[in-house]
């Protein structure tokens, strides 16, 4: 998953690739395709003539951060592959257009994007029927499977900042601003790449089946989409199940599916090509997929699945403490149980060599759910702050009572909360620990008010923040990073005897954003019984 704000995405990691002179692009290539044969019942290899000059490919919605961080993750995972490709698709003459849908105006400014906005417009006139497609993989609210899954937001701002764009690229979104620049240059066939195939890619503006009534022939490059469908590890349903299917269900209404990354390394054999390099460009795919900036949360366990859709005949190995794998490490040969909190390692080995690109995956065991409320509520003590504080307090962030940080109801992953305090990172509030406190209990997440406004559109992947409690100014308990609409983490601490001060911090997670809004629910003390006095005899 990848969170650059849009002020770098201009930078190093995005610069346009050098310039290549496409040579032969008026020569037909020939492609193998796949489509489904109706008379004999199953799929057929299928020879596709293109004249490059005439050929565009255009990708839609590679964002750099989705509600579900299974799917965002699998994003970052299409990236290298995808680079090398749409690399070696410039080469042979074929023209990029990028269709980031919904955030396509982030990149005004950019000669790519201006160049598109500046052609003459013309409508899209339908041409033929609509794409009579049934898709029949089952959709969930997210791909990280039973559980804890991830709240829909549309909080994405870009495209996935590893992506090369082209200097010749176009950025474009409306179905008719792309007839446009089709029509303009000539083209007539588009091969269809990005995410999620049964969604954007089909559906969105400019997407398949708008081109498709619009005359143009469409293909679907296959080893560069991602449908969005479910995870069900018990029926061992995986999402790269849920994308073939829906890949076949495009063929069978007559788009064909060409696996690009071949078909191009099987042309540009005797060229520079990094398809024809050494360099691995796939990464070992986990189900669920949470990193460190953003964990996958689970009770008691979770099963973690494990593939290679593009690297035939590898073999994957594994690591759970954290170390590289290698062919020594265990094989992968089934879903791997998920009891604690740990990082996940994984690599596919082709003949003792590593052929992919190292992956990674965290997962993140929840305390037990608490079981007591506090028997004093923090907002009815009396805060403090250290002389530090005091001397600059009008350059510091106190925290609210009884509110967000903003002032609005207290509110995490949906749920609103009457008790407990609003805070912005970084800041820290104390109390005094009286000796009738034993204990100290809450629940504390990212507030989520800003889900209100259309679903926290552009702003909601921003916010990161790590809860801390220090007794005595040693630190006593910390959760993971927080995102926003994850589960509230359980803090629930024994207080130590003769102990003094208790400090609940609320810091970013290195992103220092001014959206970083943590609260403190349900906080307070559990009080020591009151022993009853013995009366005198």
């Amino acid at each position: 998953m990848k969170t650059h704000l849009l002020s770098i995405i201009g930078a190093a990691v995005f610069c346009a690739t050098t310039a290549v002179v496409a040579q032969n692009t008026e020569k037909p290539i020939t492609l193998t395709g796949q489509i489904w044969d109706t008379p004999t019942n199953q799929f057929a290899a299928l020879p596709i003539e293109l004249e490059p000059s005439k050929t565009a490919i255009i990708v839609v919605d590679m964002w750099n951060y989705h509600w579900c961080m299974t799917a965002s993750e699998r994003v970052s995972a299409m990236t290298p592959r995808m680079n090398a490709v749409l690399n070696a698709a410039r080469q042979l003459g074929m023209q990029v257009i990028w269709n980031p849908s919904d955030v396509v105006t982030a990149y005004a400014g950019y000669p790519q994007y201006e160049r598109a906005t500046a052609v003459e417009r013309q409508a899209a006139h339908d041409k033929q029927k609509d794409l009579s497609v049934k898709f029949t993989a089952r959709v969930g609210n997210c791909m990280c499977g039973p559980g804890l899954s991830c709240k829909v937001n549309y909080g994405w701002d870009g495209m996935n900042p590893d992506l090369t764009l082209g200097e010749n690229d176009l950025f474009s979104s409306s179905t008719d601003e792309i007839y446009s620049l089709l029509a303009a240059r000539g083209i007539t066939n588009i091969i269809y790449a990005g995410v999620h195939t049964n969604m954007c890619v089909f559906g969105k503006p400019g997407a398949m089946s708008n081109m498709w009534k619009a005359g143009f022939r469409c293909l679907l490059a296959r080893d560069l989409n991602d449908a969005f469908t479910h995870y069900d590890p018990v029926a061992g349903y995986t999402p790269e199940m849920g994308t073939a299917e829906i890949n076949e269900n495009l063929q069978k209404s007559g788009i064909p599916c060409i696996n690009m990354g071949e078909e191009l390394r099987r042309l540009l054999k005797s060229e520079d090509s990094l398809l024809n390099s050494e360099t691995p460009l796939d990464y070992v795919r986990f189900a669920p997929w949470g990193k460190r900036e953003r964990p996958y949360f689970f009770e008691s366990t979770t099963r973690v699945t494990l593939t290679a859709p593009w690297l035939d005949g590898a073999e994957i190995h594994y690591t759970t403490d954290g170390s590289e794998p290698d062919v020594q490490t265990p094989r992968y040969t089934k879903p791997l149980e998920i009891t604690q909190t740990q990082t996940l390692r994984a690599a596919a080995f082709r003949d003792g060599k590593c052929v992919s690109l190292p992956s990674e995956a965290y997962f993140v065991k929840m305390p037990a759910a608490l079981t007591s409320t506090p028997d004093v509520y923090l907002e009815d003590l009396n805060g403090g702050v250290n002389d530090y504080a005091k001397t600059y307090k009008d350059c510091l962030w106190y925290p609210v009572k009884l509110k967000s940080f903003e002032g609005k109801p207290l509110r995490v992953r949906g749920k609103t909360y009457e008790h407990g305090l609003g805070f912005r990172a970084p800041s820290s509030v104390q109390y005094e620990i009286k000796p009738e406190y034993k204990r100290f209990v809450a629940l504390a997440g990212v507030d989520d008010n800003m889900l209100s406004q259309n679903n926290g559109r552009f702003l909601a992947m921003h916010s990161s923040v790590v809860f801390k409690i220090f007794v005595d100014g040693k630190l006593a308990a910390e959760s993971p990073v927080m995102r926003i609409s994850q589960e509230p983490w359980r803090f629930e601490i024994d207080i130590p005897e003769g102990s003094s001060r208790i400090s609940l911090a609320c810091t970013d997670a290195g992103s220092r954003n001014i959206l970083d809004y943590g609260n403190w629910l349900n906080a307070g003390f559990l009080v020591k019984p009151i022993e009853p006095i013995e009366k005198p005899r």
